[in-house]
């Protein structure tokens, strides 16, 4: 009966299977033999060159530079959108009557189309027409080149990045304020704890699992980043919003240069895989 039920529950899972075989399991596997070879993706000869690609990318400026670009646009995105979904949380969870209208407007840009919001974006930055521009000159502030200025490229598309992202984390951090036993509020309360210190005391170190959480996942949503940069500023002016994703993109599809971008595939890929680990692992601690 066993043997039975388990060849019932292969057959049902084959066809899902197969799928993540074929588009999942099979392309990687496939990207980390083209990341040995020098394979340009045109010609049909592929000429094995071991880790050489790895040991060029280290040694690559554009790379290095592509990964401080990287790591600050993640880390700079993932606390805004961590601290400010965190605080919407706590704003919400007093309306209990328009809570539900406010937490559908913070969560449509998550569902947004990324290109779309790039493009919509791009317009708002825009020197001379842009509402952004447009409301500074209106209170007599100086206007900015948000997109074209190096100093302040990153920080505007760290903006579109913190609006996609806020929602998720309002989201989560709602969820697991209204889950808090409310004993511990009133066992706090009656030993004179109120306002900023029922906050600071009681409220984040009991959230501090869902933190963990929000973080982890904010990293691994942000070290991805491809669309609305792509759209905005296409990795300029001068490699300032060039992050890892994109130095990818350029690598395979403008230079032709297939065998090094698979290595920085694997490259971001570990990173990922890594921030996952660590996230399955605090969810484990969190269970047991």
């Amino acid at each position: 009966m066993m043997k039975r039920d388990m060849r019932t529950a292969y057959l049902l899972i084959a066809p899902a299977f197969l799928l993540f075989a074929g588009f999942t399991l099979y392309p990687l596997v496939w990207s980390a033999n083209i990341s040995l070879t020098d394979w340009d993706g045109l010609n049909a000869v592929r000429n094995f060159v071991g880790l050489d690609n790895y040991r060029q990318l280290l040694a690559d400026p554009e790379f290095q530079q592509s990964v401080r670009v990287t790591a600050l646009y993640v880390v700079g995105v993932t606390i805004a959108s961590t601290v400010i979904g965190f605080a919407l949380a706590l704003l919400l969870q007093r309306r209990a009557r328009t809570g539900s209208i406010y937490r559908t407007i913070f969560f449509s840009p998550v569902v947004t189309a990324t290109v779309a919001a790039g493009v919509v974006w791009q317009l708002l930055f825009d020197p001379f027409a842009g509402l952004i521009n447009t409301g500074l000159r209106a209170v007599g502030l100086p206007t900015e080149n948000w997109l074209s200025d190096p100093q302040l490229a990153l920080f505007a598309v760290g903006v579109v990045g913190v609006w996609k992202r806020v929602g998720f984390a309002m989201v989560i951090y709602a969820a697991g304020l209204s889950s808090l036993p409310v004993s511990v509020y009133e066992a706090a309360a009656l030993d004179g704890a109120a306002g900023w210190k029922m906050l600071r005391h009681v409220t984040i170190p009991l959230m501090a699992p869902i933190t963990s959480i929000v973080l982890i996942t904010g990293f691994i949503d942000a070290v991805q980043v491809f669309d609305h940069i792509f759209v905005m500023t296409n990795g300029g002016p001068i490699g300032s919003t060039n992050v890892l994703s994109l130095y990818l993109y350029n690598q395979g599809f403008r230079l032709f240069n297939l065998g090094f971008a698979s290595a920085v595939g694997w490259v971001l890929f570990a990173v990922v895989l890594v921030f996952t680990i660590l996230q399955w692992q605090m969810r484990r601690g969190d269970h047991k």
